[in-house]
């Protein structure tokens, strides 16, 4: 059986994965990340953003290595990383979460899924935030966006086989090889799930404050639903059911 290629872009985390499920179910798998320096180029791409993925993908990288696999860092335009790989090792299916990024990310989706078809690469993309792809109206969107957030979290998968890589890892290139602009902030959020949940907690701690004003209710017992992942839109999720069905109780006892 072939591998098959699991393509992290803005889901740097091993809990609530869908394609990494998905593609453990189905057998060996490679676990890629893509620095590519078109995007990278782009006016709304920073020196602190790449700080950030850079300490995301060290976070991951160490995740991986106690299921014993391997994330694996490559460095160049998507469409010739995945031919340079299809070269070396063919592989029939590519997984990735649907993105949700700028103009130039669009265009490489595209590109890509161009380059899955000329290849016959079936390539599962799976939603991860509110947005619904060839939506024909906004009349629907409530309904599937509190179907998304009510489905349970997916935890990680408790046996992967790996595949290696059919070339040495080198490492990623530094912002400065990049063309980034040296300016960063001070205070920057740091990546990586360890600080992701230290920053969901910090938030959590804050919002008895609005509670008293009846925005939110019960907010710690909220986010503890969903302090087992690193999926923020879980946590925002069941803190708005929380907070929409003690209305409704508030209201039947006026």
């Amino acid at each position: 059986m072939t591998p098959g290629v699991v393509w992290l872009k803005r889901d740097l985390r091993l809990h609530d994965h869908a394609p990494l499920v998905s593609a453990a179910l189905r057998g060996p798998l490679i676990c890629v990340y893509i620095v590519e320096p078109s995007l990278w180029a782009t006016p709304d791409a920073a020196r602190q953003h790449y700080g950030f993925v850079l300490e995301s993908l060290r976070d991951l990288y160490r995740a991986l290595r106690v299921l014993g696999g391997r994330l694996h860092v490559l460095t160049g335009e998507a469409v010739e990383v995945f031919e340079r790989l299809y070269r070396a090792q063919p592989f029939e299916a590519l997984y990735s979460h649907e993105e949700t990024g700028n103009w130039p990310s669009y265009q490489r989706d595209l590109a890509v899924g161009r380059w899955c078809r000329s290849r016959g690469v079936t390539w599962r993309e799976f939603p991860q935030f509110g947005v619904v792809r060839r939506l024909a109206d906004r009349d629907t969107w409530h309904g599937r966006w509190e179907a998304f957030v009510a489905q349970p979290c997916l935890p990680v998968p408790g046996a992967i086989t790996f595949a290696p890589l059919p070339w040495a890892d080198v490492p990623p290139p530094s912002a400065d090889a990049l063309g980034l602009p040296p300016a960063a902030p001070p205070h920057r959020q740091p990546g990586g799930r360890s600080a992701g949940m230290n920053s969901v907690c910090e938030s959590c701690a804050a919002w008895p404050i609005a509670a008293r004003s009846g925005t939110v209710a019960r907010p710690l017992e909220s986010c503890a639903k969903a302090l087992a992942t690193a999926s923020i839109a879980a946590c925002i999720g069941a803190a708005w059911r929380t907070s929409a069905a003690e209305r409704m109780s508030m209201r039947g006892s006026l």
